[in-house]
């Protein structure tokens, strides 16, 4: 199958997940499986909001990011930043990435400087999960440092699913 149809195929087999009736943790976690097939991930975190305070109500979190909870806690609650998951919530696009925001220089990014760069991670691909305006949930996909940044491409593909995902999380709720 060429690359295209890989897309495609992951695509659609991402969208069917969402609307499969599967429980929130198993959706979070095979949806995950299948976006490594298309757009190369090293760590990722997947959680689910709660629609009027867009607090956290649970995550998947990879190990290598756990340890660091409470440092991405505070930079997204107390700190100025960018591409943070509430302005996502709101804003016209409900997907960025640090490469992008930053015009690839990460280190203008605090998250960047004091929690992603200790643990030897990049660009992050972020992704506020809603249908209208309501958010059910966020997703987060870290690139290790070495590793290239980010791609408008990749992020239209995850842009395209957004609706999708953020169905699955509420029909699992």
């Amino acid at each position: 199958m060429d690359r295209y149809g890989t897309i495609e195929r992951t695509r659609q087999d991402i969208i069917w997940l969402c609307h499969a009736g599967l429980d929130s943790q198993t959706l979070r976690v095979e949806t995950i499986k299948q976006l490594c097939k298309v757009i190369p991930i090293d760590v990722s975190f997947f959680a689910t909001a709660d629609p009027a305070t867009l607090l956290f109500t649970g995550a998947i979190v990879d190990d290598l990011l756990a340890p660091a909870a409470p440092q991405f806690l505070a930079n997204e609650f107390l700190h100025e930043d960018v591409v943070k998951f509430a302005r996502l919530a709101r804003s016209a696009s409900p997907v960025g990435y640090l490469g992008e925001a930053t015009q690839n220089q990460l280190e203008r990014s605090a998250r960047y400087r004091d929690i992603l760069a200790p643990l030897a991670l990049g660009d992050e691909l972020r992704a506020a999960l809603r249908v209208g305006p309501t958010c059910w949930g966020f997703m987060c996909l870290h690139r290790e440092r070495a590793s290239p940044h980010f791609t408008a491409t990749e992020a239209a593909f995850l842009r395209r699913l957004t609706p999708h995902l953020a169905e699955g999380l509420r029909a699992a709720l």
